[in-house]
């Protein structure tokens, strides 16, 4: 199922105050546990497209707001997505495609998992993770045997490293008309 959801640390006091102030509406989960989740409304497309920003802008501008790490969680099947958004602005992504294959060079490999890792330790530090070798492990490649974790598994993997809910993967509000589930309260937009 695809996903476009928004996860933070904050918590839902902190969200919900910051959400008085979106320019995108949606939903604000509201169950049990820590963190907060987020279900933005697909966002207007301006002249007939949405941009990358446009998808992007309600994490970055609830990062802002909590002074907290915000998460955009994407997944569309072929490739998961997080895109860390920084408290102090900019923002770093990762990605896994499906079809994933680690360089078999081993030189090749080494560089690609010395810039993961790397890159990985900057999203830890800006965002507050406690543990950037636990985010530098959430990786794709596949088993001797062919087979690897799935894209939302990936992203259940991010929202419990940031201690946020899971409920949200798996949804989008490109794609369904409200959220699944019980335990959300509606947000409206305001004005720009």
């Amino acid at each position: 199922m695809p996903t476009y959801a928004v996860i933070t640390a904050a918590d839902r006091d902190q969200v919900r105050a910051a959400l008085l102030r979106t320019k995108v509406g949606g939903y604000l989960h509201t169950g049990e546990g820590p963190g907060s989740a987020v279900l933005f409304d697909r966002p207007k497309p301006r002249f007939g497209r949405i941009s990358r920003s446009r998808i992007l802008d309600p994490a970055w501008e609830l990062a802002g707001a909590t002074k907290a790490g915000a998460w955009l969680l994407e997944d569309d099947g072929q490739c998961a997505q997080v895109t860390a958004c920084y408290p102090t602005g900019g923002y770093l992504s990762l990605g896994w495609a499906a079809e994933w294959t680690p360089p078999e060079d081993p030189a090749r490999l080494a560089a690609h998992l010395r810039l993961w890792r790397k890159d990985c330790a900057e999203i830890a530090r800006k965002t507050g993770l406690s543990d950037p070798d636990a985010l530098a492990e959430v990786r794709n490649d596949p088993a001797p045997d062919g087979s690897r974790i799935a894209g939302e598994d990936i992203l259940r993997r991010i929202c419990a490293l940031v201690g946020a809910p899971d409920l949200v993967v798996g949804q989008s509000l490109f794609e369904q008309a409200g959220p699944r589930g019980r335990d959300f309260e509606r947000f409206e937009a305001r004005g720009r």
